[in-house]
């Protein structure tokens, strides 16, 4: 891929969190994330870690978390802080102490941040088994899931079918992007994860690499690794907008364990065309990404599911739930776990990028998300440049997250048409 290709994508990869709140760095209450006021002009928040985070609750003292919970909800209310409701807390009272530990780890990332929407990273796949008078709530209110909903998969999605040229002649070289989150069988997930293992989890995906189907490099950022990128290789990197930035930057991921022991067991490895990437050790054990620079979005589906299929035949077992399908850190990606977007401009809809709440508000309204070119929080440019993708998560199978994107840029792309007439 051509380098001024790639900086299209610049929204298709920096978006490190579907997780609502969870590259908002906007902390600041009591104890927990302060303002630094000496920076002029500029809010700076005060990283905190999961030791200091858990520091506050030593021997998991409940009229405290309840305390801060409260407190929270004076500035923002979460899902997290919503349902622990009184008989949450006797239930988990009712816990063994190390499972005590580990529900109240669930919840730091939400009682250190005053600006988290959810507020909750699973540690380990069967939290959600085992935490699910928490946690069961949260997911049905994010997803909307009423009645007996059960998520399924479908791949099956038809090359040729969901061409952008059919909406608009223009759309013949598009930066189109899908990802999955996904985490692997038997190893906890990356908010409790040792150094150690995840470092062991980063050899194994590389023994897993070597056997793919698929021809690629792995490229680590584990000091003293021997495919060890050095800074300036990283920092290039990320200028292209294929590897994954620091992530001792965002308090949600820090206080929640999930930044822990930064840069070990982190990675990204890329094709030979580099067309596919996979991140280790981002939020999710994977993230795997596949990029297409054309008009059609069955071409990138395909792409990613050849992807995954190549995993799994080299033996990846990825952690799955029997209700809510994908097993991911954060609750928000439960389901498919899939995003998929392409990069189109809205100039009328957008006023020329000056009047992005608009665009935003007609997106949703047709079931999309319009984010900036660098992903959410980001900006347009006077273009009107937006990452446009499908709302949904659960409840569609991957092959309705494609037809969703399509029938919804059919219709914005209407709408534009319209604006630019009036």
């Amino acid at each position: 891929m051509l380098l001024s290709q790639r900086r299209l994508f610049a929204g298709h990869f920096f978006s490190h969190s579907f997780c609502l709140g969870a590259s908002e760095q906007k902390s600041a209450a009591s104890i927990y994330p302060q303002r630094d006021t000496r920076t002029t002009g500029v809010i700076m928040t005060k990283i905190i870690f999961k030791n200091d985070a858990q520091r506050q609750y030593i021997n998991i003292d409940w009229n405290k978390v309840v305390a801060r919970l409260e407190e929270l909800k004076n500035v923002k209310e979460s899902l997290g802080n919503k349902h622990f409701t009184q008989s949450v807390r006797e239930w988990a009272e009712s816990l063994e102490i190390e499972e005590q530990i580990r529900l109240l780890n669930v919840t730091l990332g939400g009682l250190s941040n005053d600006d988290a929407s959810v507020g909750v990273y699973a540690t380990r796949p069967e939290d959600y088994e085992r935490f699910a008078p928490f946690l069961e709530p949260i997911i049905r209110e994010y997803h909307k899931i009423s009645g007996e909903t059960k998520q399924h998969h479908d791949w099956n999605i038809p090359v040729g079918e969901y061409v952008l040229t059919k909406i608009d002649p223009s759309l013949d070289r598009v930066s189109m992007r899908a990802r999955v989150a996904r985490n692997v069988n038997g190893w906890n997930l990356p908010s409790s994860m040792s150094q150690d293992e995840r470092v062991q989890f980063e050899a194994y995906m590389e023994g897993i690499f070597a056997g793919l189907s698929i021809a690629g490099k792995y490229h680590s950022l584990t000091p003293g690794h021997a495919a060890e990128l050095s800074q300036e290789e990283a920092d290039q990197m990320r200028r292209d907008h294929m590897l994954f930035n620091d992530m001792t930057t965002d308090n949600h991921l820090t206080s929640s364990g999930i930044a822990s022991h930064w840069p070990h067991g982190r990675g990204i490895w890329v094709s030979e065309d580099e067309t596919k990437m996979i991140w280790i050790g981002e939020e999710d054990h994977l993230r795997i990404i596949s990029i297409v620079h054309g008009n059609d979005l069955g071409v990138v589906d395909k792409s990613l599911s050849d992807l995954l299929t190549a995993m799994e035949n080299a033996g990846v077992a990825f952690a799955m739930h029997p209700t809510y399908g994908v097993i991911t850190t954060c609750p928000t990606n439960m389901g498919t776990g899939k995003r998929q977007s392409i990069l189109g401009m809205f100039p009328n809809l957008s006023k020329r990028g000056t009047d992005e709440a608009n665009l935003k508000r007609i997106a949703k309204e047709l079931g999309l998300q319009a984010r900036g070119l660098s992903g959410e929080h980001s900006q347009m440019d006077e273009r009107g440049t937006a990452d446009i993708s499908p709302s949904a998560r659960f409840g569609v199978t991957e092959a309705e997250v494609t037809k969703r994107l399509y029938e919804g840029l059919r219709a914005l792309y209407a709408r534009e048409k319209e604006a630019g007439q009036e």
